[in-house]
């Protein structure tokens, strides 16, 4: 599938994009400045500064590339607009993009980096619910949004911790509903991810939160992923690098400075919270540099991509076979 019709250049699609709330307009393009457009993983919380941080700091301009930034839906919607053309790269979990492959959904798509080392994904509950380890959650009501990876990866998730899904209530609710209902008592859990946590807290007005991590059990997955289409990667693959070494370079920075970065994010979105940003950002750094390997910041391994493939598959994820070079286009990911 290719991303871009032949006849319309990365400027054209520029000019055709909906001008939604959160568009970020680039700036006046200097001649032959690539532009691209860019999706956020979801919304403007405080987990996507590091884009903010690339642009106010002239990452992006020193690489020769305008950048238009607008807020994404989650992955689904993400692949589907990289998909169609409506954007050139954005975030999307890993694990969704395995689970979407085996089913025959992405094609046209690639990653390109490791936005997380470890999958965020899991589940929280408040003190007080009675769940405090992966059992507890039987017999209880377990609330997510739909569509969300996390009920993806839910079943996987309940084998090998020797949960039976059949005995875990699940409730559909859009995210903006899930901190509130897990505050009421109308769910004993809710899935999130661990970056979350300041925000469900705050709903739960200080109550304490139990964070139970998907990536304790299931170590080999990676979080999201920097995604962008096999044609762009094929005809393109010099602005694919300078892009996602803009990028992460931005979110080095902003692991690193999480204050500043949010101080970045809401000046581009003033609605957004400094101290629930920041709060974000600094749970988010581990996971962005997974403390202690030495891996460089977006490096991912074929092996290791075999190895999560292995384990989805054998947990019942799927069924298919995924080749690793099908999801991941190695020859322009950072290297470990």
């Amino acid at each position: 599938m290719r991303i871009l019709p032949r006849v319309i250049t990365l400027t054209a699609i520029l000019l055709t994009m909906s001008c939604g709330s959160g568009q970020q307009e680039p700036p006046q393009a200097r001649p032959g400045t690539d532009q691209v457009t860019y999706l956020t993983a979801f919304g403007a919380f405080g987990r996507e500064a590091y884009v903010y941080v690339a642009l106010e700091k002239g990452y992006f301009r020193e690489a020769g590339i305008s950048v238009t930034v607008q807020p994404g839906q989650g992955s689904g919607k993400n692949l589907a607009a990289l998909a169609g053309g409506r954007a050139h790269f954005a975030p999307i979990d890993f694990t969704y993009t395995l689970i979407s492959a085996a089913g025959g959904k992405t094609a046209g798509v690639t990653t390109v980096a490791a936005i997380h080392q470890q999958t965020l994904a899991a589940i929280m509950s408040l003190s007080g619910s009675g769940i405090s380890k992966p059992e507890d959650l039987e017999g209880k009501t377990f609330g997510d949004a739909p569509g969300s990876v996390i009920t993806a990866m839910f079943p996987t998730y309940a084998k090998l911790t020797g949960v039976d899904p059949a005995k875990v209530k699940m409730v559909s609710l859009e995210p903006a509903q899930l901190g509130a209902n897990l505050a009421s008592g109308q769910v004993d859990a809710i899935g999130q991810y661990v970056v979350g946590r300041p925000t469900v807290q705050n709903a739960a007005k200080g109550k304490e939160v139990t964070v139970l991590p998907f990536g304790d059990v299931i170590t080999d997955l990676y979080g999201l992923g920097l995604s962008t289409t096999s044609a762009l990667v094929a005809q393109k693959p010099d602005l694919v690098k300078r892009f996602t070494g803009a990028l992460l370079k931005g979110l080095a920075y902003a692991a690193d400075n999480p204050r500043e970065a949010a101080e970045l994010l809401v000046k581009h979105h003033p609605t957004q919270n400094v101290d629930a940003a920041a709060a974000e950002l600094t749970l988010m750094a581990p996971y962005v540099r997974a403390s202690g390997s030495g891996t460089p910041i977006g490096a991912m391994d074929r092996e290791r991509v075999a190895r999560a493939i292995s384990v989805l598959r054998e947990a019942g994820a799927f069924t298919n076979d995924v080749a690793p070079e099908s999801v991941v286009s190695f020859d322009v990911t950072p290297k470990s």
